[in-house]
């Protein structure tokens, strides 16, 4: 009896450029993501923010069981020799994953350790959804992930339409 080869997890690998820039910009979101939820509106502004910087930014799809489907490694190899390697970042940003984290509480302390700690699983670059937390709160809890052994590289807020940097470790940057 002859065995089929029969691709476990297919995913539909196509995709749509969705904005252009002048400045050679361009947010490219796979086909297969789910583009009716909200977690979809905030992660493209933040697409959007990046390529009107002149960034290619892709927005991949989730992927189940990662290191088992064909599809991660076209999509997700520029994570390849990365501790993120096997994760689904929201955003790859000139092929860096970058994770977008919201939150839904009614303590805002109790999100920004949330948000850093899940986001940080994903990449060590994070955009956070803004709290009415101090910026010095922020960067408070972003050192105190770095004292814990974290790498952060960069932590971004989104407010609205757009993003602001609050954090950028300047240390790994080559001289």
């Amino acid at each position: 009896m002859k065995k089929e080869h029969i691709e476990k997890h297919p995913i539909d690998l196509s995709t749509e450029v969705v904005a252009t820039y002048p400045n050679g910009g361009k947010v490219v979101v796979y086909n297969a993501i789910d583009r009716t939820t909200e977690d979809f509106h905030r992660i493209m502004i933040c697409s959007m923010f990046f390529a009107q910087q002149g960034k290619l930014v892709v927005m991949p799809p989730k992927l189940d069981v990662p290191y088992k489907n064909p599809a991660y490694n076209k999509i997700f190899c520029t994570l390849r020799g990365t501790p993120y390697y096997g994760k689904c970042p929201d955003m790859l940003v000139d092929g860096q994953g970058y994770e977008h984290e919201g939150y839904i509480t009614e303590n805002p302390k109790h999100a920004i350790k949330n948000m850093l700690k899940h986001g940080l699983i994903q990449s060590d670059k994070i955009i956070i959804d803004k709290t009415e937390l101090t910026e010095n709160y922020i960067k408070s809890r972003i050192k105190g992930k770095i004292l814990e052994g974290k790498k952060v590289t960069e932590v971004w807020i989104r407010e609205g339409e757009s993003l602001r940097m609050v954090y950028k470790n300047t240390n790994d940057q080559p001289k």
